[in-house]
């Protein structure tokens, strides 16, 4: 920022004026600086440069590339409200120059979240792409959500939805492009499952000892994993992501601590949630197996790994999630055409995690002993086992009633 002097002739005299000057360059990329009014006073020209600095500073916090025919000198020497002014000038409303600038101005909870919205936006949204968003309307958003939910699950459809709503809101505020929302009509969409664990998703005692216990489960190069997933309930990404280093095993002291998963891509990640990150106590008979899966990593593991990951492939790369849930899937489907008889319900690895909740609860154990070994709230484990705990609690009044009225089922006998 400076101030130039310019001498003018006025009425045949020599009059010195005063120029605010300011760079636009992080703007328009220009490098000759942009001239303001001329002031018979150096401080006036003082006060209008710092405003129209000001002004530059709040014109950088809007997307300035969606306007066509944008005069920056207008825009940073007028005293009228840059909103205002932004209001009066064209925009470019193409659906996909929209979406992409929604997706890189907004702020996400974290990566993954963010590159699932991008996917899903260049995958479900992209039939709107070449559409101006002015067009696009309720009865065709209606038909889009109908088209998505005879292909994809209500969970998919629900979030493409609702990132479609989000770029619409974007367009009303702050580009008012669009004064009214289409989502936001009486669109029919599908219904999400009501929040649960369905008895599908998780093993019976019977069923998971057969799996374990089973002679091609044992031979499996991922049988480890298997029993770690269903003895502490872990999320699939938290087995994968374990270090050697998470690893205390020396005396009384046997100890595993969680402090990263692992995502699809191979990348470490943090845990959900703050609780997630918990140390558990490893129990006696395990305590063997976790040695020997140390000496087995070591020997597949390259001398240049910074990451000491417990679980590795032949090659000695790490296992994401995805992986481990295919190969696991494929183990069932194995174990159950050798075994007619026993057919195991074909859940994913994540179901071993339910089976631990489930047959904790079953057992007896109590609930914020489970919630801390899973690293999740109490309410969570209450919301999504509510049938488990309600049959507890029916169980519990049954007891009672025996102890209470012991006659009961005798006279019922007689």
């Amino acid at each position: 920022m400076s101030i130039q002097e310019k001498q003018l002739s006025k009425n045949g005299k020599s009059v010195t004026y005063y120029y605010p000057v300011i760079s636009t360059y992080r703007i328009n990329k220009k490098k000759t600086p942009l001239w303001g009014p001329g002031y018979l006073r150096k401080t006036e020209a003082k006060r209008k440069e710092q405003n129209m600095q000001l002004r530059l500073d709040e014109l950088l916090r809007h997307d300035v590339t969606l306007y066509k025919n944008l005069d920056i000198g207008k825009i940073l020497t007028s005293d009228i409200p840059i909103q205002k002014l932004l209001r009066t000038i064209p925009t470019s409303s193409e659906f996909k120059a929209l979406r992409n600038r929604w997706l890189e101005t907004r702020i996400t909870k974290d990566i993954n979240t963010a590159e699932r919205d991008e996917t899903y936006c260049s995958i479900y949204l992209s039939v709107f792409d070449d559409m101006k968003i002015e067009n696009i309307d309720a009865e065709m958003v209606q038909k889009w959500v109908n088209l998505l939910t005879q292909k994809y699950a209500p969970k998919t459809v629900n979030l493409a939805f609702n990132l479609l709503s989000q770029i619409m809101d974007y367009a009303i505020s702050p580009l008012h492009i669009l004064e009214e929302n289409p989502c936001r009509e009486n669109i029919a969409r599908p219904v999400n499952k009501t929040k649960g664990i369905d008895s599908q998703k998780y093993w019976s005692e019977d069923e998971l000892k057969h799996f374990i216990t089973h002679p091609y489960t044992k031979e499996d190069s991922y049988y480890f994993m298997y029993v770690v997933n269903s003895t502490f309930g872990m999320r699939p990404g938290e087995v994968c992501g374990i270090s050697v280093y998470d690893l205390t095993l020396s005396g009384d002291t046997n100890l595993i601590t969680l402090n990263h998963g692992l995502d699809k891509k191979n990348r470490l990640t943090d845990l959900k949630n703050s609780g997630a990150q918990r140390t558990l106590r490893i129990p006696d008979s395990l305590i063997q197996l976790f040695k020997d899966q140390i000496c087995k990593s070591d020997l597949l593991r390259s001398p240049n790994d910074n990451y000491r990951f417990l679980f590795l492939l032949n090659d000695g790369s790490s296992i994401n999630p995805d992986t481990y849930c295919q190969h696991f899937q494929r183990l069932i489907a194995r174990i159950n055409a050798a075994s007619p008889k026993m057919q195991l319900k074909p859940i994913t690895p994540y179901g071993l995690r339910h089976t631990f909740a489930t047959l904790s609860l079953l057992k007896g154990v109590h609930i914020k002993a489970v919630a801390e070994a899973m690293g999740d709230a109490v309410e969570t484990v209450m919301r999504n086992y509510a049938h488990i705990l309600e049959q507890m609690t029916n169980n519990s009044l049954e007891l009672m009633s025996a102890i209470t009225i012991p006659d009961a089922s005798v006279s019922e006998e007689q």
